[in-house]
């Protein structure tokens, strides 16, 4: 078989297609050593990079572009620029330099050195020369408000309960302590005869079940304006100090 080397312009018939009937042309040719780049209608590639992510450009169905900023190797999808999203970014964690995130407080520690940081009235992060946590001992220079609840009847204290004033001058009046082991070792009661009549309407608090106050499962107060304070094991036991 010869082969013509043709140079300029073919006029093609309408339609080139296999040869299986009349009114269909073949063309054919070896184009392994020839330019094919001035084919019209075939995507091409522009600025090929090595993982790129192929995008169109321009809306050209014949144009596209290898994204130099835009790659991935397989496993890691990196991105150079803006990530813009119109619903929630998930994923197992985030790391890298948050500071230009929107929509997150973030501030410079404020106060001496281990001063502890709080939210203050106006929503930011603030710290304070009168309370500060350094070395497990936590300094406090101000006041200390602590809880004061009040009963003139049968009373079971919470495990949030602190001071617990008695009003006492209606009747005698029951102090029932939770379990020590839903307390935490150390944890402290206050209780207190606020009404005055403690001698004549006596005030009772009683341990849980078998649980023990200073080894008896309840101790009584029995003068006016009588306190007591309790400390738990966090176990088994109160114990009076």
């Amino acid at each position: 078989m010869a082969h013509n080397s043709l140079t300029g312009t073919v006029i093609a018939p309408r339609y080139f297609g296999p040869g299986v009937g009349p009114g269909t042309n073949i063309l054919s040719g070896n184009l392994s050593t020839s330019d094919g780049s001035a084919i019209i209608n075939i995507p091409r590639i522009q600025n090929a990079t090595d993982n790129g992510i192929v995008t169109n450009v321009g809306g050209n169905a014949n144009s596209l572009n290898c994204e130099t900023n835009l790659t991935f190797d397989g496993s890691a999808l990196s991105i150079t620029g803006i990530v813009s999203a119109s619903a929630a970014i998930s994923g197992t964690y985030f790391y890298g330099d948050g500071s230009q995130l929107s929509g997150i407080t973030s501030v410079n520690p404020v106060g001496p050195n281990y001063s502890v940081q709080y939210k203050n009235a106006g929503g930011s992060l603030t710290g304070s020369f009168g309370l500060r946590f350094q070395s497990d001992r936590l300094s406090l220079a101000g006041g200390f408000q602590l809880r004061h609840t009040t009963a003139n009847a049968t009373f079971t204290a919470s495990i949030t309960s602190y001071y617990i004033g008695i009003d006492s001058t209606g009747g005698v009046v029951d102090v029932r302590l939770p379990s020590a082991s839903l307390m935490l070792d150390g944890q402290t009661y206050v209780v207190k005869d606020e009404g005055g009549a403690a001698n004549t309407n006596n005030i009772t608090i009683l341990a849980s079940g078998a649980e023990t106050i200073d080894g008896q499962n309840s101790i009584v107060l029995e003068s006016p304006y009588a306190s007591i304070q309790l400390y738990c094991n966090g176990s088994n036991k109160y114990f009076i100090c």
